[in-house]
């Protein structure tokens, strides 16, 4: 257990409240770091002076806004910054201490991207039409903006017209974007049982219920879909289904059918996240395919050729269109001209493809790299993944090892992260390959991970 005990300051607002802001300070301060176990109820309460009561409230607090998680019997737990947040400490505050980031799915250095961006910025800037990306645009984006768009779901298998395609601010704006407009505060909506993390922050914002669907090897077990719609009350399911974040799983096709089909007869909407369509050697066709009616479907330029684009697709049935562009309209009025005409030059000049293919190079590279120094252990992966699922060897627990990588330097993800609910989540870490900008440096991080795996957990320093 940690020895920390928060300064807190008790005003005129609730107490529980100040406990929790001063319990998030200190994350961010980094004064407590991701793994560690928080002091019991009863011993805080009598620190502080408060009951037990106040503090009980005061955790509930700090796990509503994603600060923390529980497990019963073994006490309360950090969960750290988010990813994001990680990463922006990682590029600044921590960039002179050579740490070795991979905790963020970024698409690996492919060699090409930055003469291809010094040639498209020299070709705008030359352009004497430059003056209209200044302006206010449509809120679903200029035409050959949404051409381009619908030319990027193509690649992705999916045809659409262009006048049902919308730009968005990235994929995780066109979650919210899609949210926003198909739900209300308070609906039932499903997911994956372990999932992308932003999807749990954009439901807490809009107040909608998120509840966990079983998976095995293979992704989401349909008769879990199913039994969850019998019970009623479900709005969508949001998910994954071509690489799995974070287990890289590629759903079945008979399992994208039924999901399809159970959809249709509860009358469930689908949003259907394929960002990493173009990174899994042999992506299946989209779910979106097998039921249009019922389907939202969204893809982006961040895990293939730009993570700074933020430019993102989203398509839904032509019913929803005008929905949609309204919760454009409300959250952001209208996806960035200039970034979005960058994409779009790319994407129909072939800059795109050879982007995407120099990536894809280092990919393949660089998770066969991960597979031989982790040969002796259990790990999920795919042939052009940005990330690898690792399981770890007992007594090892995820966020125990997670803990230890970052006093080592190396920052990755522990399952607790992505779980979506009270389940106990699996001993397994989520290491992405891309985010190093030599594979010297992603070498060394894995190195230090598998030594770290073999020493086994240090029980007298543990945070636990």
């Amino acid at each position: 257990m940690t020895n920390w005990l928060p300064k807190v300051k008790f005003g005129t607002g609730p107490r529980y409240m100040a406990i929790a802001d001063a319990l998030a300070e200190d994350i961010r301060n980094g004064f407590l770091q991701q793994g560690d176990r928080l002091p019991t109820h009863r011993d805080l309460s009598w620190h502080l002076g408060v009951t037990v009561g106040t503090v009980s409230r005061a955790y509930a607090e700090a796990e509503r806004r994603g600060l923390t998680f529980g497990e019963v019997g073994r006490g309360t737990f950090v969960h750290g910054p988010s990813p994001a947040e990680r990463h922006m400490l990682n590029q600044s505050r921590f960039a002179d201490q050579n740490l070795i980031p991979m905790d963020f799915a970024y698409p690996p250095p492919g060699g090409v991207e930055e003469k291809e961006m010094a040639s498209t910025l020299q070709a705008i800037s030359a352009d004497s039409k430059i003056s209209t990306l200044l302006s206010y645009q449509p809120h679903s984006g200029l035409p050959h903006h949404r051409e381009a768009g619908a030319h990027w779901f193509e690649l992705n298998g999916l045809t659409v017209d262009p006048d049902h395609v919308i730009l968005t601010a990235g994929a995780h704006h066109a979650i919210a974007v899609t949210m926003a407009a198909i739900a209300r505060p308070g609906d039932r909506v499903l997911c994956e049982e372990m999932t992308y993390p932003g999807i749990q922050s954009v439901c807490r914002m809009l107040g909608l219920r998120l509840d966990g669907l079983e998976m095995d090897k293979h992704g989401i077990v349909p008769e879990a879909f199913e039994e969850a719609c019998k019970v009623g009350d479900v709005k969508f399911l949001y998910c994954v289904p071509n690489f799995q974040n974070p287990t890289t799983r590629l759903l079945p096709m008979d399992r994208r059918l039924a999901i399809a089909d159970i959809a249709r007869r509860y009358k469930v909407s689908i949003i259907e996240d394929d960002v990493f369509g173009l990174v899994v050697e042999n992506a299946l066709p989209p779910i979106t395919n097998m039921a249009p009616e019922r389907c939202y479907y969204i893809s982006s330029l961040a895990k293939t050729i730009a993570p700074g684009l933020r430019v993102g697709y989203l398509t839904g049935p032509q019913h929803s269109i005008a929905n949609l562009i309204g919760a454009v309209r409300a959250t952001c009025w209208m996806a960035s001209p200039i970034t979005a005409e960058i994409a779009t030059r790319w994407i129909m000049s072939g800059a795109a493809d050879r982007i995407l293919e120099a990536r894809k190079i280092s990919a393949r590279r660089r998770v066969e790299i991960a597979r031989k120094i982790f040969a002796d252990y259990e790990m999920e992966s795919e042939t052009l993944g940005i990330y690898v699922w690792l399981y770890l060897p007992a007594p090892w627990r995820s966020s125990q090892f997670t803990h230890a990588a970052s006093r080592a330097g190396v920052t990755i993800s522990a399952s607790e992260a992505f779980i979506v609910g009270r389940k106990a989540p699996p001993h397994a870490v989520r290491i992405c390959l891309g985010q190093t900008d030599t594979d010297e440096k992603l070498i060394r991080g894995l190195e230090i991970l598998a030594e770290i795996l073999s020493k086994g957990p240090d029980v007298g320093n543990s945070v636990f």
